[in-house]
């Protein structure tokens, strides 16, 4: 199931329901399904999403701030360059 974006929200019975949402093939907003959680579970799901989309977020962002090998190479050279002068 494909989520570009969350519909409805509703709380009934006791179960959280999240329409999901996404972008089909003619560029219409369409369903793809729901997501049905517990109402005694809920902060726990909330919260280990949370947490997971942190660490994928830190971890693209150490690979996004580490440069390649090449570009460290042409930094040190660019330095040894600018101390013979």
């Amino acid at each position: 199931m494909l989520v570009e974006g969350l519909g409805q929200v509703t709380f009934i019975n006791g179960i959280l329901r999240v329409q999901t949402l996404a972008v089909s093939h003619n560029g219409q907003v369409t369903e793809t399904g729901s997501i049905e959680i517990p109402g005694n579970k809920v902060g726990d799901i909330i919260n280990a999403l949370t947490q997971g989309a942190t660490e994928i977020s830190n971890k693209i962002g150490e690979e996004g701030a580490q440069p390649k090998t090449d570009e460290k190479k042409e930094k040190s050279s660019d330095k040894n360059k600018k101390k013979k002068k």
